[in-house]
């Protein structure tokens, strides 16, 4: 007969009540004491403006963790107050991009897998990313926005094929999902790419855009307005 001790173990996962920027830091602290805790030496963050890139750099402090921050190419997103800027290649964020990589993050920026050349057809057109996209955040945007990450910083040679890393996305802003996954070039996803743990997640998804106008949506977007200090 089976053991219990052979049929598995108990590791906690955390289930937020709200999605978005709220649960940046509590994401975070969870993701860098299971790295800790599993002897995991890198962490991946999406991180569009280079908010949620600093609040890791200070929330690994102390570690031997690498930092490896995944950012957008530059453009722009829709906010309650007008576009907001994205991307730490913009010159908006020249200063934060700094400040990381003399710190010792890597910043990485590449062709998301998931909003190729295929995307130029419209974000709902029936092309293969567009069905990868939308079954992952079934399980929320965060979980395809981490698993997304993970797969770009593989691609681009900052993690090695087959290295299980903790990597982190969120919802529109911030980061509210984080999980432990054996990565891949995002060529072979369906073959070698793994989800082994999951840390942290927002107990319930979205159904519509913009996600920042939803009741289950927290954060501070005045923040994204306003010019970034280095402290």
């Amino acid at each position: 007969m089976t053991s219990a001790e052979e049929l598995g173990f108990d590791r906690s996962t955390c289930y937020f009540q709200y999605r978005g920027e709220v649960n940046t830091q509590k994401a975070l602290e969870l993701s860098r004491d299971r790295a800790r805790q599993l002897n995991i030496g890198k962490m991946v963050v999406a991180s569009e403006t280079g908010r949620s890139a600093l609040r890791a750099l200070k929330v690994l402090e102390g570690t031997d963790i690498k930092l490896i921050v995944v950012t957008h190419y530059p453009g722009e997103t829709r906010g309650p107050k007008g576009d907001i800027p994205i991307g730490l290649g913009r010159p908006e964020y020249r200063h934060v991009k700094e400040h990381l990589l003399k710190n010792g993050a890597v910043v990485v920026q590449g062709t998301r897998p998931f909003a190729g050349v295929g995307r130029t057809l419209g974000w709902n057109s029936p092309v293969p990313v567009t069905f990868v996209d939308k079954a992952l955040e079934l399980f929320g945007p965060g979980t395809k926005i981490a698993v997304e990450v993970a797969l770009m910083a593989t691609d681009v040679g900052v993690i090695e094929d087959g290295e299980t890393v903790v990597t982190l996305g969120g919802t529109y802003k911030g980061l509210d999902t984080a999980l432990v996954v054996k990565t891949t070039y995002s060529g072979n996803i369906f073959t070698n790419f793994e989800v082994l743990e999951l840390i942290a997640k927002p107990r319930r998804t979205w159904r519509r855009l913009p996600e920042y106008e939803q009741e289950g949506w927290k954060g501070d977007l005045d923040q994204y307005y306003k010019l970034i200090g280095i402290e």
